[in-house]
């Protein structure tokens, strides 16, 4: 037996255990790893308690220094609720590789849960319990900084010696039957390929410009390397071809190495402050590097102006992962294709510009200032709490008539009723295999249910946890507006924490194009999703609350042209009987006549129409409009993502 102290349910009916499995996911690990240590932990608890247990299994694939995996929160989760009697990892390791490990054992004692790691010998039921999950942590932590230190030296000593350790080959180079290295590797025979790779390094010199090469690549219909994974070429992937020291018969292994991010337990990419290290294949060699090294010196000084670099060498992107922008960056969805927007478009680092249209997938090249939209947004989600009719009294009745108690076991009811009908239907699902033996449909409606119940398990976590707290919800839209103050307080517009909230309260928005009746500019609005809710979680346990919070807003990105600013001022003057030169000085503007008389046009024009509105949705790119043309370039193709379909506007 590991442990001598018996195991006393704390509920004095069952005990209630999780176990922990964890996998690195790596190629060589098996999910039979997860089952061993999940009967491992059965097999310790079995040894300390005779009788019926209720377990909580939490297996996963992920790294175990990273801090950020979600099961942890899941854990967390579980330890404050003080429903736990034991928490059993195989070792310490397995939950974390890493001082935090000490943090979640002591979350574990300070609400009466008991913490096993039979393999490292840890019980926190011993009072010597830190010392020892620090020294487990140091050895687990010890192991993996060896193992990569013994790994990289042996990679490199093999590149070295034998060319191994091969990075995918590029465009231009083909890999024999049974050939590994780099010696092994040889250049593609076709002539066409080595036709193409000078023509295109021609017109790199001529114009140091990778989309135009980008464009002659998908013209020649040039195919990718293995190392490419999008469809067509792109000004990136030419980049990467032609700055890639293969072409000049030199491969490099080490130009990047990764360093640790503390606070989440990331492994990040970096530029090897040593440089890489090459060798030398004469036979791979397109272009001497003496002929190589003028045009990248001279790209790199074109391009240097468009370095994110500011004054004093300090980046603001520097080591941030690109999927991690400022708001609303990588959020609002194009309303015509249905991807998403990017931060620089048309050359205006502050606009946002839809990312097919980069591709030349999408005719929508007009940006918008994401500074504006976040003001505008924060605005609207300030006045929904104070200006809407009738608000106050609705929130407040709601919130008396609320049981709390109840709303939660409802919630766990319907989800009681839901998976009852999961395994009714995996059991009729395998009955169908029984009698008509494995099919297609059978595999893809079961791999459904499994992303099903993995949904209805983490909901089930989060209403368990709520069963046991009190539910923190405003009493009045006052004191919803002061949390709602408060959450943004301490943010920075620009961080992620900012994004993050965002999202949570603005799940959704689609930008689209309106232009005025008469003509000119198309001009971005958005139509946005607001879910006030998300400022306080547990509204949504409230019924009929979350409605009351969610509503759908429009919003222009834009400021309107004058002949819009100007023209009810301008109409009602002349009903009045002004003369055009009188109404002109009377207007705030000041505009000129032939401004005033653009105006009068413009709502005579909307009259003719039967608008309330002068601005009219596009839905197309304009014929009369000379500026937006990307969809009559030979290239462009209007691609939208699979399965899109635009919304309807309310």
């Amino acid at each position: 037996m590991y442990f001598q102290d018996r195991l006393v349910p704390r509920n004095g009916i069952k005990p209630v255990v999780l176990i922990g499995a964890r996998i690195s996911g790596c190629a060589s690990q098996k999910e039979a790893s997860l089952e061993d240590q999940i009967d491992h932990g059965k097999e310790v608890v079995g040894e300390m308690y005779e009788g019926d247990v209720e377990y909580i299994i939490l297996s996963t694939k992920g790294k175990g220094e990273r801090l950020d995996r979600p099961e942890l929160a899941e854990l967390e989760i579980h330890l404050r609720s003080r429903t736990l009697d034991l928490v059993i990892y195989e070792d310490i390791g397995r939950l974390i590789r890493g001082a935090d490990a000490v943090r979640l054992c002591g979350i574990a004692v300070d609400h009466g849960t008991r913490v096993l790691a039979p393999n490292d010998c840890i019980d926190t039921n011993d009072p010597d319990w830190e010392e020892d999950v620090m020294d487990a942590c140091k050895e687990h932590m010890g192991h993996n900084a060896h193992t990569s230190k013994r790994l990289k030296k042996k990679l490199m000593n093999r590149f070295r010696k034998y060319g191994a350790a091969r990075a995918d080959l590029t465009f231009g180079y083909v890999l024999p039957e049974g050939g590994k290295t780099y010696f092994d590797a040889q250049k593609d025979p076709r002539p066409e390929v080595s036709e193409i790779l000078h023509e295109g390094k021609a017109l790199l010199a001529k114009t140091l410009n990778y989309s135009q090469v980008a464009r002659f690549f998908n013209l020649r219909r040039a195919e990718g390397g293995t190392s490419r994974r999008r469809g067509a070429w792109t000004g990136e992937s030419i980049r990467e071809l032609y700055h890639n020291p293969l072409l000049t018969g030199r491969p490099q292994r080490g130009k990047r190495t990764t360093i640790k991010h503390h606070e989440s337990g990331r492994r990040i990419s970096v530029r090897n402050p040593r440089g890489p290290v090459h060798i030398e294949c004469p036979h791979l060699e397109y272009f001497p590097p003496e002929e190589m090294k003028p045009l990248w010196a001279a790209l790199e000084e074109k391009n240097a102006r468009h370095s994110r670099t500011r004054a004093g060498g300090h980046d603001p992107r520097c080591r941030v992962p690109r999927k991690q922008t400022r708001f609303p960056g990588q959020f609002g969805t194009c309303w015509y294709c249905g991807s998403h927007f990017v931060w620089g478009g048309n050359g205006l680092k502050d606009h946002l510009m839809c990312v097919r249209s980069r591709e030349g997938k999408c005719w929508n090249s007009v940006s918008f200032n994401g500074a504006l939209l976040v003001r505008r947004l924060m605005t609207a989600l300030f006045d929904r709490l104070t200006v809407v009719e009738g608000f106050d009294e609705q929130f407040r009745a709601l919130i008396g008539a609320c049981d709390r108690a109840r709303s939660v076991e409802s919630e766990l009811k319907k989800l009681r009723h839901e998976e009852e009908r999961m395994a009714r239907e995996q059991k009729n699902i395998l009955d169908g295999i029984v009698k008509y033996g494995p099919q297609a449909m059978f595999d893809e409606r079961m791999a459904s249910l499994g992303r099903e119940a993995a949904a209805l398990k983490a909901e089930r976590y989060r209403l368990e946890g709520l069963v046991h707290r009190q539910l923190q919800i405003p009493e009045s839209p006052l004191a919803l507006r002061a949390l709602m103050e408060q959450s943004f307080e301490h943010v920075s517009e620009t961080s992620p924490e900012f994004g993050l909230l965002m999202r949570e309260i603005v799940p959704e928005f689609h930008v689209f194009l309106v232009r005025l009746c008469d003509g000119g500019h198309p001009l971005p609005r958005i139509q946005a999703r607001l879910d006030l809710s998300g400022i306080c979680p547990d509204a949504r346990q409230i019924d009929g609350l979350q409605p009351l919070l969610s509503s759908t807003i429009t919003l222009d990105v834009f400021e309107p042209p004058q002949r819009e600013r100007i023209r009810e001022q301008a109409v009602q003057l002349i009903r009045e009987g002004c003369q055009q030169r009188e109404a002109c000085r009377r207007i705030e503007e000041q505009p000129t006549q032939p401004a005033l008389q653009r105006a009068l046009q413009l709502h005579q024009m909307m009259q003719e129409l039967g608008i309330d509105t002068p601005y009219v949705l596009l839905r197309s790119p304009p014929d009369d409009y000379p500026k937006l043309r990307r969809h009559k370039a030979d290239h462009f193709r209007f691609e939208p993502i699979e399965g899109y379909i635009p919304p309807e506007f309310s």
